[in-house]
């Protein structure tokens, strides 16, 4: 029988952009996004939603409509992933302003982050056929997020899972809250009332549980005198949060998340105690306030180090990404498939891009230069480009990309091209960082549709279309939360509050350091020295993940540690197979329950509650 005779099977037309899909993505989109933008702010780090979202659509389009397939969930979570990612270049930056006092239109920012989001989707797209078809990097959490939409039976189950997740979540942090909350002029009980009445009824000492706290130092040198006069350093501070939300974190993140843990314990626990004992610290310094001050004068500045010496090795590594990505470019407009966005969209992607950066320099400039407003959107819109891939790449091999890091040195380059300027120093870096998470998204989403059959202009089409949405989502968030922490605590971020910002806190001290010309740079280079050293060990990014847990609140590691142990121990007794498809989504509603309840609160407060 010839070719031409042989009976083709007809295509099947799948459904893949649907109003169900978009709706859906976009819901999920914004509700993570304030949730993680909460959770972010409190322990420093955020989380990715793909997979998240990958199993609430499931339970959506399979589980109450009755209908969807695989290609129209990777619609759905293509959108969800693309709101909520630009949280983490957000809260990394933003809340400086804050933290420094400065007042900047909201809708300056929402500008300039919208910019950067726009522009980091429109310049990685062309290097898709070289990192995914060619390269074949294996993203690993865009791999992930495929074997979760292959499932859709096991995604509805997997949904009423992290439900559960969220119940247990929210019902926990309201009684960390319930003392400040008054409902028809009644206080609520706390977990400290709960412990003081449980502690009269059998005559225990109850005094080492705190409404959002568990002080274990107490509780152990209590019970164990010996341990107090042999092994208990006066400075050691073994509190732990009551943080369902940094549990899952932990949960979620596994056995990497140790060495977060680690470079905590090395700050808190080695460093500290040694700078005391060795009088590195003025006389006037108690014991039981070594930590804080430790971090304050000699963690913080070594972790900053730490970071930019890390981020570094990991351009200079991922530096030949851009001779590819110039490849692709010209290899894509030779071929112009059908299946991918094509140049000129791109092109004026970036125009928009850029006008809007442009516009919102010029209005941060204390003397509007058009000029330097140009130097400074021409030189972010570029290192927008370079760091974009770099950090695409990075994630493709290691699931792993030094944001804070870049975070750092984007603020620093523009620093020096402003003069000195913090608000569009911080206006661009903000951008920026928007821009290169959302590289490292659009790619990860770009590898789940390429395993599951979807298709790329589709995917990309839905980016440029929503993803401005996540930094204006972002933003009315932290400026919500900001006015909640001022009608309570007089300060919206940062020490003394409940969510304190510490990545904005360490960009705060590098900031006053450079402007005040007293910055620490003994300890910079110090840390930076390290960070290249732990880089160049062979494990990737090792360098930035000890400098980012130096000054990250021990409070927070502490359950965040738990949560990459108790991960282990699924793995070893029930698998990783079983781990990954009912322990993860359990662990993912318990960040997403604080996250909604927290952001609840914020919005009671400033309503006047």
């Amino acid at each position: 029988m010839s070719e031409e005779a042989t009976p083709q099977a007809p295509l099947t037309k799948y459904r893949e952009v649907t109003f169900a899909a978009v709706a859906t993505g976009l819901l999920i989109g914004v509700v993570m996004n304030a949730a993680i933008t909460y959770s972010g702010l409190k322990i420093g780090f955020t989380l990715g939603g793909s997979a998240i979202a990958a199993v609430v659509g499931w339970g959506v389009l399979r589980g109450l409509l009755r209908k969807g397939s695989i290609v129209e969930n990777n619609i759905c979570q293509t959108i969800a992933s693309s709101v909520n990612t630009s949280n983490s270049g957000v809260i990394f930056t933003v809340p400086v302003l804050f933290l420094l006092g400065i007042e900047l239109d909201f809708w300056l920012l929402a500008a300039a982050c919208g910019a950067g989001a726009i522009l980091g989707v429109a310049f990685i797209i062309p290097t898709r056929k070289q990192m995914v078809d060619l390269e074949r990097l294996r993203f690993p959490t865009g791999t992930a997020v495929a074997a979760v939409l292959r499932s859709p039976g096991e995604g509805v189950k997997k949904a009423f899972v992290l439900v559960a997740g969220i119940l247990v979540s929210m019902l926990v942090y309201w009684f960390t809250q319930a003392h400040v909350l008054t409902i028809a002029g009644r206080t609520l009980m706390g977990y400290e009332a709960i412990g003081a009445w449980i502690g009269d009824a059998r005559g225990w000492n109850m005094s080492w549980l705190g409404n959002e706290t568990l002080d274990l130092g107490a509780l152990l040198t209590s019970q164990w005198q010996w341990l107090s006069e042999n092994a208990w350093h006066p400075s050691f501070q073994f509190v732990w949060a009551i943080a369902p939300f940094a549990i899952g974190a932990g949960f979620i993140t596994g056995k990497p998340g140790l060495v977060v843990l680690a470079g905590g314990v090395l700050a808190n626990f080695v460093i500290t105690p040694l700078a005391y004992e060795w009088g590195w610290m003025s006389p006037e310094v108690e014991p039981g306030d070594a930590v804080g001050v430790g971090r304050t004068t000699m963690n913080r500045n070594i972790g900053i180090g730490m970071l930019m010496g890390g981020a570094f090795i990991g351009l200079l590594a991922a530096f030949p990404a851009l001779g590819a990505a110039l490849s692709s470019m010209k290899r894509s407009s030779q071929t112009g498939t059908q299946d991918e966005m094509p140049l000129w969209v791109l092109g004026l992607a970036i125009v928009l891009g850029f006008g809007a950066l442009y516009w919102a320099a010029q209005g941060t400039l204390t003397d509007g230069d058009p000029k330097q407003a140009a130097l400074i959107a021409a030189v972010g819109t570029a290192w927008m480009w370079f760091a974009g891939i770099v950090i695409a790449q990075c994630t493709g091999m290691t699931d792993w990309s030094p944001i804070s890091g870049m975070a750092l040195l984007t603020v620093m380059i523009c620093l020096v091209l402003t003069g000195n300027q913090v608000v569009p120093a911080v206006l661009v870096g903000a951008a920026v960082c928007v821009a290169i998470t959302l590289c490292a998204d659009m790619m990860q989403d770009l590898k789940t549709g390429h395993l599951v059959g979807g298709v790329p202009f589709r995917q990309q089409m839905m980016e440029l279309c929503f993803v401005w949405i996540g930094p204006v989502v972002c933003l009315g968030t932290v400026w919500l939360i900001a006015t909640a922490n001022m009608n309570e605590f007089g300060v919206a971020f940062g020490e003394g509050t409940t969510t304190g910002a510490p990545q904005a806190v360490a960009l705060q001290g590098a900031i006053d350091g450079i402007r005040g010309g007293d910055a620490p740079y003994a300890l910079f280079a110090m840390g930076g020295g390290l960070g290249t050293l732990l880089s160049l060990s062979g494990l990737a990014g090792l360098g930035v993940l000890v400098g980012l847990s130096m000054y990250l609140p021990m409070i927070y590691l502490l359950p965040y540690g738990l949560g990459c142990l108790l991960q282990m121990l699924c793995s070893a007794i029930k698998g990783r197979g079983w781990t990954e498809s009912w322990g993860v989504p359990f662990a993912a509603g318990l960040i997403v329950g604080e996250g909604l309840l927290g952001v609840g609160f914020a919005a009671y407060q400033v309503i006047g509650g």
